[in-house]
């Protein structure tokens, strides 16, 4: 089995855990390259939730598991995953140790600076995900190694004027830290290639979505980091021929939380309908979703930078539930169309979305063998992206899924 990336084709949220671990059980090793404990993957096995923050979503399945030197790490966080995990699996854990660490001051940070955006606060989960990220640009971020090896605080207490966290309080949290990371902390681009080098395969898992990208995404409302898979060698500190063959995810409809433009967003009965029947809460914080029709025109864009010739298709079941789908094939602005949503960066919060009805799947159901109409709508995406949807997830469940 060749490596594969599995990347968020959409604002997050598009079911990746889910894929992640139906698809754990075919390679040797599962890493994660990008983010932090800002974003949750939920995986479902019997009815039972089991989200993860930090951790990669192969763990249920017995693999190797690996946190990148692209991951900033929060160590409370990580420490009450692993405390959720068997021994065995534990033990299979490595985090690069040149990661960056979201200390209390991060957190700290993280929410005067939202206060002070005011009605311009990005939607940030306030987890010190983005301060860690800066901290990291401004060498002044302890990483997993420095806190094992041992960190200097007082330029940081300085630059951040200690908001509220003392030296005590940083000496205490390094103690914890150093405590559970010593005996997990090891070189993950080394592993990878050792790995490699024995015939093994990775899976590559990515946090967040392309539309969130620091660079390319819908700036300055996107995440502090890069979340394609052209990210993945300098994140992971492998050689690009590693990287793998990328398998974007996308839902049949889109969703985004906090802030930010939002161009085929719905509200009303019809959106509760679908937040509702598609649980669309934040993993992370519970906040409700936004929730609007497939938007074709960043989803192209997003298949583009990332190069997926394959995608996986999530919650296909949710939309079987609503009697007319609407699909946006183009944006208008002052009375022209356009279909190059890089073009409409600047302008996303003032386009007005132009739809197209797609085959109806009204009432169709999934288990078993595709049904007609199911097959009908994926043709049609299919012609739509030139893309193939390689697989279909209909359900939470893990086994909710049909390789196509």
């Amino acid at each position: 089995m060749a490596n594969l990336a599995v990347v968020g084709l959409q604002w997050g949220d598009e079911g990746k855990g889910k894929i992640v671990d139906y698809l754990a059980g075919e390679f040797d090793a599962v890493a994660r390259f990008n983010g932090g404990s800002n974003a949750g993957h939920t995986v479902v096995i019997g009815g039972r939730k089991h989200t993860f923050h930090l951790v990669p979503s192969g763990a249920l399945k017995g693999k190797e598991l690996l946190i990148g030197a692209g991951v900033v790490v929060d160590p409370e966080v990580l420490s009450g995953e692993l405390s959720l995990l068997p021994d065995e699996t534990r033990r299979r854990l490595m985090v690069d140790g040149r990661c960056s660490l979201v200390s209390p001051l991060d957190k700290e940070f993280d929410r005067v600076l939202e206060e002070l955006r005011g009605s311009a606060a990005i939607g940030t989960t306030r987890r010190g995900i983005g301060p860690s990220y800066a901290m990291r640009a401004l060498r002044l971020s302890p990483r997993v190694s420095d806190i094992i090896d041992g960190f200097d605080f007082e330029p940081l207490l300085r630059f951040y004027g200690k908001q509220g966290v003392g030296t005590a309080g940083l000496l205490g949290w390094a103690e914890e830290s150093k405590r559970l990371l010593s005996g997990i902390t090891g070189d993950v681009g080394g592993r990878i290639t050792a790995i490699a080098e024995k015939g093994g395969s990775i899976l590559y898992e990515a946090s967040q979505g392309t539309l969130l990208d620091l660079l390319h995404g819908s700036y300055p409302y996107v995440t502090s980091t890069h979340t394609t898979a052209s990210y993945i060698p300098a994140a992971l500190g492998i050689g690009p021929s590693l990287a793998g063959k990328p398998l974007g995810v996308a839902k049949c409809y889109t969703t985004r939380v906090g802030g930010g433009p939002f161009p085929t967003e719905i509200s009303g009965d019809l959106a509760e309908t679908l937040r509702g029947v598609g649980n669309e809460y934040g993993a992370t914080t519970g906040r409700p979703r936004r929730v609007g029709w497939l938007d074709l025109v960043a989803l192209k864009y997003a298949i583009r930078l990332n190069g997926s010739k394959e995608i996986a298709l999530t919650k296909l079941d949710v939309l079987s539930q609503i009697r007319e789908l609407k699909v946006c094939t183009a944006y208008r602005h002052e009375g022209s169309e356009s279909t190059d949503f890089q073009s409409s960066l600047g302008r996303l919060d003032e386009v007005e979305p132009v739809y197209e009805s797609p085959p109806p799947i009204h009432g169709a159901k999934f288990e078993g063998p595709l049904p007609a109409d199911g097959r009908k709508f994926l043709g049609w995406l299919e012609r739509e992206l030139d893309v193939k949807v390689a697989l279909l997830s209909y359900g939470e469940e893990r086994s909710k899924t049909i390789e196509l």
